[in-house]
């Protein structure tokens, strides 16, 4: 019985040992027969991956195209507000200093207008006040740091008349003389002589010099700076370019017809350049107008 036995478990052995040789060398063959299944792409795999690839490029690209865009739309938005705000800070700055009554809005010809495309002014050179009279072609002043020169054109109590200019008359008549003389300062009291009388007194007795006009102009999409003395004109003046790429309007500077005081002047001014745009509505003053 136990060699029986004996023969039973080694024949069961030999079965077990029989069939796992065989399940090995059936996995091997397997293996053996497909070497390329886990080290490449089949080709569905492959268009997919570059499909994929492709739409993450193409939404990359306009993401960093759109970001370029806005980028390059606000540069030239600020490089239109930079260059308008420089032109209108420096007008700003020169008309408050202007002689009262010698701000006019006219025409490219020259011609006085309520809506034009430029504006005329006579910058200050030195202002004091007069002692005694002005009714004489001699006049005292205080000495002012600045002191007036020959030539140089003396106004008192400037209230203009808007169909004028200041040295064709005020609403009272005279108010504009020429300097011929400048004395010398004695106890803070300057003498001059000037080539007219005054129509007029100034209440407060002040008096302005003046010997340069400025005007500003829009021609051609460009807004421009022009000087030259007063009573001539501006043809022999090269221009200073001041601010572009403005648009096409029928007026830039204004006056509103129902303003309580002509010292106000109106600016409105709309700039483009690729297709951006930037309006500017401004106020312009001039300060001690009478």
């Amino acid at each position: 019985m136990d060699k029986a036995h004996s023969r039973d478990a080694a024949s069961d052995d030999a079965s077990v040992t029989t069939t796992r040789y065989r399940v090995r060398l059936g996995f091997a063959h397997r293996t053996h027969a497909q070497p390329g299944r886990g080290r490449g792409f089949t080709l569905v795999e492959l268009v997919m991956v570059i499909l994929l690839l492709g739409v993450m490029a193409t939404f990359s690209s306009q993401f960093i195209g759109i970001g370029t865009q806005i980028y390059g739309d606000a540069s030239r938005r600020e490089q239109l507000m930079s260059d308008a705000r420089f032109a209108l800070e420096r007008l700003n700055r020169e008309l408050r200093d202007a002689v009262p009554g010698s701000v006019r809005i006219e025409d490219a010809a020259g011609n006085p207008l309520d809506q034009g495309a430029c504006l005329r002014f006579w910058p200050i050179a030195t202002a004091s006040r007069y002692l005694g009279s002005a009714a004489s072609g001699g006049l005292t002043i205080v000495e002012p740091e600045v002191l007036p020169r020959e030539e140089d054109q003396a106004i008192i109590y400037p209230l203009a008349d808007p169909a004028l200019n200041l040295e064709q008359g005020c609403l009272h008549g005279n108010c504009v003389a020429r300097v011929i003389s400048v004395g010398s300062p004695v106890s803070g009291a300057l003498p001059l002589t000037v080539d007219d009388t005054f129509a007029k007194e100034s209440p407060g007795q002040r008096i302005y010099f003046a010997r340069q006009q400025v005007r500003y102009c829009v021609t051609n999409a460009a807004l421009t700076r022009a000087s030259a003395a007063i009573g001539t004109d501006f043809h022999g003046s090269t221009p200073a370019l001041m601010a572009e790429h403005i648009r096409p309007a029928p007026y830039y500077f204004y006056r509103e017809p129902a303003a309580f005081s002509q010292s106000e002047v109106g600016l409105r001014m709309e700039l483009e350049q690729r297709g951006e745009r930037v309006l500017f509505n401004h106020k312009l003053e001039t300060l001690n107008v009478p």
